[in-house]
């Protein structure tokens, strides 16, 4: 199940999914399909219905052109005539799916030319139990774009997850996003200082808990220091992540 290019559908799909740091059940949901359907289609056992098609593009940032391989061309009187004499040799039912297939296409063809919402949030390059040096918070990062509808509430920083105290609710290597406070409820998973370590911990009156039952709860002195940076709110994947496109458009926007 080629393209017009002679690329295989599933594999194009595939591709552009991970490098949109989705996995199947992400894709499916922006499809409006199972995550089984995205399986069928990435393995070559079946291929995407025609009302699906733009839902992908949207979601793999692929224009029609390249998923179905086929370059863009200037309509032409020819077509135009083509279309309509095509078309009213249809039958009334299958009129109303082309049309209702045509608004589905002039919608994503109006959501390519309005710029997506997009905002600014400062990734830290330390991250929650980071050694000795420089301290949470310090300035050490950039700020990146992301795509403002996919944000989980206000988020003010981003810090990524080191070693595996917290699995399995956070897993080593994650970027969590952090809107900040200095204090917490209880049971709720926020970003600590203590001296000169950064720690990604679930509050307790008790002490700072790990999810990995091999950690024992932390607990702190009297004269012991311990500053709540702020609430862990959210995990950041690839897809929540602007590209150059899209923020090309909406700074000239």
């Amino acid at each position: 199940m080629n393209n017009a290019a002679g690329v295989a559908y599933g594999d194009l799909i595939r591709k552009y999914r991970k490098q949109a740091g989705m996995n199947q059940e992400e894709l499916g949901a922006l499809a409006r399909v199972h995550k089984n359907a995205v399986g069928a289609w990435e393995a070559g056992r079946s291929r995407p219905d025609l009302g699906s098609v733009p839902r992908i593009c949207e979601a793999l940032g692929l224009t029609l052109n390249e998923f179905f391989g086929t370059q863009a061309a200037p309509e032409s009187k020819n077509e135009s005539e083509a279309f309509i004499s095509r078309f009213e040799q249809l039958t009334a039912d299958h009129r109303r799916v082309v049309l209702r297939e045509m608004d589905l296409l002039l919608a994503l063809q109006e959501k390519r030319t309005a710029p997506r919402p997009l905002v600014k949030v400062y990734r830290n390059e330390l991250s929650a139990c980071a050694g000795p040096g420089l301290g949470i918070g310090e300035a050490a990062g950039e700020e990146v774009w992301l795509y403002a509808d996919t944000l989980p509430g206000k988020a003010d920083e981003i810090i990524r997850v080191s070693g595996d105290s917290m699995e399995p609710t956070y897993r080593d290597g994650q970027q969590v996003f952090v809107r900040h406070t200095g204090s917490l409820r209880e049971g709720e998973i926020g970003i600590f200082v203590v001296g000169d370590m950064g720690y990604i911990k679930e509050y307790s009156k008790e002490g700072l808990v790990s999810h990995n039952p091999a950690y024992p709860l932390m607990r702190f002195s009297g004269d012991e220091e311990v500053r709540c940076i702020g609430k862990v709110i959210g995990v950041l994947d690839g897809s929540q992540i602007a590209d150059e496109a899209d923020i090309e458009l909406f700074l000239n926007k």
